[in-house]
């Protein structure tokens, strides 16, 4: 699992004629026209997309929207260490966007009563805490940066939605739920795991930031 994480760009270090045509295009534009920026648009565009469906009832497009979507949030990592234009906009950009898409995301399945309660206010606290600690440690001049325990939470997080809103349809078609139902409870168990050790990490960091620079 790549990570979308940059101390620096990576054509910073690179003389300008000896750049890719992406740092190229990176470098010119302050970093805001790279391949993994336009997948992390797309990924919002489709995600949003997919909840506009769900909300309408339309289970099957609109979870294969929102999946696609997310998938952008794996692949944009990939393109950019491929393309070597990881920088730390990119990095911002594809964290933002994550947390504005999981708050968006809890706030409209909840209202169509495709998510149950405790799962959409679990999502909420955890975009609204790792944002919470994320601008700490920014106003403490640190940096906090994607872990794999929180990429894998994210995983598993988005996997409980995708099953919860299977399971809708399950339900809607009155076919069989049970599998699909443990299944869900499973992985909303490894979100919590996940998404505790993960931001039990971030809050150690900026802990020790904030102590190391009393």
């Amino acid at each position: 699992m790549k990570l979308h994480r940059a101390l620096r760009s990576d054509w910073s270090g690179v003389a300008p004629q000896q750049r890719n045509i992406w740092q190229r295009y990176a470098a010119r534009t302050h970093g805001i026209v790279t391949p993994a920026n336009f997948i992390s648009l797309v990924g919002v565009l489709l995600t949003l997309r997919g909840l506009l469906l769900l909300a309408h009832d339309h289970f099957v497009s609109g979870l294969i929207l929102l999946l696609i979507g997310r998938l952008a949030d794996i692949l944009d990592g990939l393109v950019a260490d491929y393309t070597k234009t990881k920088s730390p906009l990119g990095e911002a950009i594809d964290a933002s966007a994550d947390k504005l898409l999981i708050l968006a995301t809890a706030i409209v399945l909840l209202a169509s009563h495709l998510l149950p309660l405790f799962l959409g206010i679990l999502m909420g606290l955890h975009a609204l805490y790792n944002t919470s600690i994320s601008l700490l440690a920014k106003q403490l001049h640190s940096s906090l940066h994607p872990s794999r325990t929180g990429k894998l939470s994210a995983v598993f997080e988005w996997a409980a939605v995708g099953l919860y809103i299977l399971l809708a349809y399950l339900r809607q078609q009155q076919r069989p739920t049970v599998l699909v139902h443990v299944l869900a409870l499973i992985t909303v168990i490894l979100f919590i795991l996940t998404a505790a050790i993960s931001s039990i990490n971030y809050t150690r960091h900026t802990y020790y930031k904030r102590t190391a620079g009393a």
